[in-house]
């Protein structure tokens, strides 16, 4: 037995495209540039407060943490300041271009 079904109408929505104007660039990850900045400061004020004269005011201890913590900071601050030039950069590199937006229904070739 054979049931005849009505064709099942298209549910394909047509969708409407319009035209967008972006800008696109390649910005920088600013967390990325503090953390090396303030890794290598810390390695560095490391090494400072451990190969640097001693103090008899200060154990060795008081002395390594002092130098890692000022340099960690200092890196830290450093590595922010070359992100945002980066970032500044970026925005003179930055091009506008056209964008096709889809609303409604599918994108086309989906």
């Amino acid at each position: 037995m054979t049931s005849a079904s009505p064709e099942s109408p298209d549910r394909h929505v047509p969708s409407e495209t319009a035209t967008q104007d972006v800008t696109v660039r390649r910005a920088p990850n600013l967390i990325a540039f503090v953390a090396t900045g303030a890794a290598v400061g810390a390695i560095v004020g490391l090494l400072v407060g451990a190969l640097g004269p001693g103090a008899l005011a200060y154990t060795r201890a008081a002395i390594i943490g002092f130098f890692l913590m000022s340099f960690l900071i200092g890196g830290a601050a450093l590595g922010a300041v070359v992100g945002l030039v980066l970032d500044r950069i970026s925005l003179k590199r930055a091009r506008n271009v056209a964008a096709e937006v889809h609303e409604g229904g599918r994108r086309p070739g989906s």
